[in-house]
């Protein structure tokens, strides 16, 4: 089962696909990526359901939510990272920018397989056997260095959180 990714997690792309935190999309971007990743049903009737959902959490109107969406969507079709866009899309045409039920439906879809692939690379990592044929048994200098790198995985992980909030405070 895959874990639902975090809406700092979201967020985090976002800004890399170079939303600023300003814009008021942003907020209700990362919001409705998160209610489509708990009910993927959202996806079908994004007017009725997640438009509903967002402007509620928000208190704005349906129709502020869909505007602001739709100018946020327009400004990551805009972004330098086009790697990232082209992985979000599959490798398919990044040229137009999608509307705005295709924009969730991308992002559903690549939060679910970047869930899914660490979920399964958190089953691997568990079970992981460091097996020497030389010496016939562990091989406790992998397992030392596979135990540093976790380490030094959640720190960097801490040191880029921290880095995020100094620069949403500075700007």
């Amino acid at each position: 089962m895959s874990t639902i990714p975090t809406e700092e997690e979201i967020k985090s792309t976002l800004r890399r696909l170079g939303v600023k935190t300003s814009n008021r999309g942003y907020s209700y971007v990362s919001y409705g990526i998160l209610l489509t990743l708990k009910d993927k049903s959202y996806l079908e009737y994004i007017t009725k359901n997640l438009y509903v959902d967002i402007a509620h959490n928000f208190h704005t109107s349906g129709s502020c939510v869909e505007r602001d969406i739709r100018t946020t969507i327009e400004s990551i079709w805009q972004t330098e990272d086009t790697a990232l866009l082209m992985e979000i899309c599959n490798g398919s045409s990044t040229t137009k920018r999608p509307a705005n039920k295709k924009f969730f439906s991308l992002m559903h879809d690549y939060f679910t397989k970047i869930s899914d692939m660490n979920t399964n690379k958190s089953c691997k990592d568990s079970s992981v056997d460091f097996f020497c044929d030389k010496v016939g048994g562990q091989c406790t200098k992998f397992q030392d260095m596979y135990e540093e790198l976790l380490r030094l995985r959640e720190e960097n992980k801490r040191l880029m959180a921290s880095q995020h909030s100094h620069n949403e405070n500075q700007g």
